[in-house]
């Protein structure tokens, strides 16, 4: 059995201007909500809906109404915009992704109307992890290409850094890992030029996730670490669960260390539950479910992927059905159920071809020819084997196409271009300082000669 399905970062952008410190004091905020008027009460509730987001849905959902509602009736379009945006960011991380979108379009809707073109591209970006969810990767990349180019207008570098991740995220799933480690590092020089601590870690797990496609386990290690290490600085508990994710992968496939796989499993499932994030725990029951097939333990492994299953098929998530239902073919093939086999399978195979998911049209051919050979089904046999074979040449084509020592040689020249221009401005500054004093001190020289020129005249019309 082989899991297919790395942990990528993708990275709504949240409500501007919250206090991250008021969001972990609900009672402060509902004291505050008794004393404030008008825009300061949006803003008020807006912070508690988004306190309540990780503890209590109907809460959370509760306020989040109250302030779009209260933003409506003192027509503040900037404040209800941002509220929208807040409730579709709730309800994605519930799993309701078509409520979800529909409040990030009418947030869209009324940014575009007052001409906010920051709000625009936040909503844009979140948008668009809506279709890579539901895997219409088509137009989740159109809509992260818009909020590029709208990022890239405001010179907004930390919104360009989270498109690139985004569009190498597009890459990813179309098994373009050219360009997607070229997204991928473009955004890690520039997070690292604004030290922007989370967008590097975010740019570490992503290039990871590479390297372990390539077969590189211990560089992905290295890389994943780091993106635990720095997340854990940042207290980021959403995305240390997901690079612990990755991180648990290796172990579990790569390294065969079971129990340190399910600790990090373990660790990475409390956080997203924690979080009451319903598709990161959908991913952890499916991974820990590999984790109990690769034991040889079906009993268990059946168990977490029906529960994953559920959710994901809860949530629509058809990236996560294709990839449990995958899991579910590989581990009823393996202990010889072949008819069950075949049928996860094939709903495998048809719904990651309506999808574009290379890998799993590959890995489906591969493990339905193995099928068909069991059970005497020449005819099917041989045409599974021959996609199998355009596929398998394929994928090696795009695999041999790039080398990440090159891409690696490549990253480090820009950032110590990026380094030497840093010097170079700050020589320059210098220069310019000096320049400036010299300049001063001239003048106080000069100014200082005409003083002393007239005192000496003043003396000398007073002598006579």
């Amino acid at each position: 059995m082989r899991f297919l399905f790395a942990t990528i970062f993708i990275m709504l952008i949240t409500t501007a201007k919250t206090d991250a410190s008021h969001l972990n004091d609900i009672d402060s905020l509902q004291n505050q909500l008794l004393i404030v008027h008008s825009d300061e009460k949006v803003m008020t509730l807006i912070a508690l809906s988004e306190a309540y987001r990780n503890i209590g849905f109907t809460d959370c959902l509760k306020y989040g109404l109250q302030a779009r509602k209260l933003s409506n009736e003192i027509e503040n379009k900037k404040l209800e915009a941002l509220s929208l945006k807040s409730l579709g960011i709730s309800n994605y991380f519930s799993g309701d992704m078509d409520i979800a979108n529909d409040y990030y379009k009418k947030s869209y809707n009324i940014y575009t109307e007052i001409k906010d073109k920051k709000g625009q591209a936040n909503c844009l970006n979140n948008i668009g992890i809506i279709y890579e969810e539901w895997a219409e990767f088509d137009t989740a990349l159109w809509y992260y290409t818009e909020s590029l180019k709208i990022e890239e207008e405001l010179d907004n570098k930390e919104g360009i850094a989270i498109s690139l991740i985004q569009i190498g995220n597009i890459n990813y799933h179309r098994n373009s890992f050219q360009e997607a480690i070229d997204n991928y590092y473009r955004a890690l020089l520039i997070s690292r030029e604004i030290n922007d601590i989370d967008g590097i870690a975010y740019a570490y797990n992503s290039i990871g996730i590479i390297y372990g496609k390539w077969g590189k386990y211990d560089k992905a290690v290295e890389y994943y670490t780091k993106a635990v290490d720095l997340f854990n600085e940042t207290n980021n508990k959403r995305s240390l669960s997901q690079a612990l994710t990755n991180l648990g992968e290796i172990y579990n496939f790569e390294y065969k260390e079971y129990k340190t796989a399910l600790k990090i499993y373990n660790e990475a499932l409390m956080l997203k539950k924690s979080l009451e994030d319903k598709v990161g725990v959908a991913l952890l029951y499916n991974n820990i479910g590999t984790l109990y097939a690769n034991m040889e333990d079906g009993l268990m492994a059946i168990q977490y992927f029906e529960k994953s299953l559920k959710f994901y098929q809860e949530t629509g998530t058809l990236t996560g059905v294709v990839m449990v239902n995958y899991n579910i073919g590989e581990l009823y093939r393996s202990s010889d159920d072949i008819n069950k086999a075949t049928s996860y399978l094939q709903t495998s195979l048809k719904m990651a071809i309506n999808n574009g998911q290379v890998d799993f049209i590959n890995s489906c051919y591969e493990s339905l020819i193995h099928c068909y050979a069991k059970n005497g089904n020449y005819e099917n046999f041989e045409e599974y084997f021959r996609l199998f074979c355009i596929g398998k040449d394929t994928l090696i084509a795009k695999l041999n196409y790039f080398e990440m020592s090159e891409m690696e040689a490549k990253y480090s020249i820009e950032a110590n271009n990026i380094e030497n221009r840093k010097v170079q401005l700050e020589n320059l500054k210098m220069e310019n300082e000096v320049k400036k004093y010299k300049l001063l001190f001239t003048g106080f020289g000069a100014l200082a000669i005409i003083v002393l020129f007239s005192y000496l005249l003043f003396l000398r019309i007073r002598t006579k």
